[in-house]
């Protein structure tokens, strides 16, 4: 999964990232005091903007490097961020919180059985009536991405390449990365591949364990959810 090379990737700005943790607050109707689970948080970036709502935020990631990353941008959160190294097959955190977030595609990582006990473990992380957001493409779009291929500069000495192949038998997505800076010649490869559900199989998984679909957006904009969308975000609730 991803550790420093996560960092190398196209990431939101800090305008869109505002936007994104306004949206969270909006539909998961955060109070100041509510307690949230960041899943995979990686270098912190939504843990932050919630904490300067008043947000209880719990980031956890299996990466101690972006948990470094995320602990040297914590200056400004008021205390309200804390950081917790650990796989999220395995999340340290009983009935302690008013919601949970997972986001840009950071859930389907694994195979089947791992990926429904991610689902269990966030369950068992919610209080009755504690929410979730699960955000990540939509997996109809995801198909038509198949064999293309996007080089960016990730700095001025610094180039990456994603090529991207999807699977449709097990829908799942591969992507491989190729990171070469220019000034050493070196060349780095990588792999990373997450399997994409369908609004019918997330319903599924979530009703298996007591969450239910409250709403399915096209984006962070609020928008309907549909074939065309550009993502798909997920807000279950746990029930009583």
């Amino acid at each position: 999964m991803w550790d420093e090379t996560y960092l190398l990737s196209e990431l939101p700005s800090e305008d869109e990232t505002k936007e994104e943790a306004d949206f969270i607050v909006d539909v998961l109707n955060l109070q100041p005091g509510s307690t949230v689970l960041d899943l995979c948080c990686g270098q912190g970036r939504h843990g932050r903007k919630l904490a300067n709502f008043g947000v209880d935020v719990i980031g956890l990631d299996n990466s101690r490097f972006l948990l470094n990353e995320a602990q040297n941008n914590t200056d400004a959160d008021g205390g309200r961020l804390r950081l917790i190294e650990a796989d999220m097959r395995h999340i340290p955190l009983k009935s302690s919180c008013n919601a949970v977030i997972s986001l840009f595609t950071s859930f389907g990582f694994f195979e089947e059985k791992d990926n429904t006990n991610v689902i269990s473990e966030i369950a068992s992380v919610l209080k009755p009536d504690g929410r979730l957001l699960i955000d990540h493409w939509n997996p109809y779009a995801v198909a038509q991405l198949d064999h293309t291929r996007n080089w960016w500069w990730v700095s001025e000495s610094t180039l990456a390449l994603a090529e991207v192949e999807y699977q449709p038998q097990s829908g799942r997505l591969y992507d491989y990365r190729t990171i070469i800076e220019l000034p050493t010649k070196s060349i780095r490869k990588m792999v990373n591949t997450v399997r994409f559900y369908f609004p019918t199989e997330m319903e599924r998984l979530l009703k298996a364990v007591g969450l239910g679909i409250r709403a399915t957006y096209g984006d962070f904009d609020g928008s309907d959810f549909n074939t065309g969308s550009r993502r798909m975000i997920t807000v279950a609730e746990k029930s009583t």
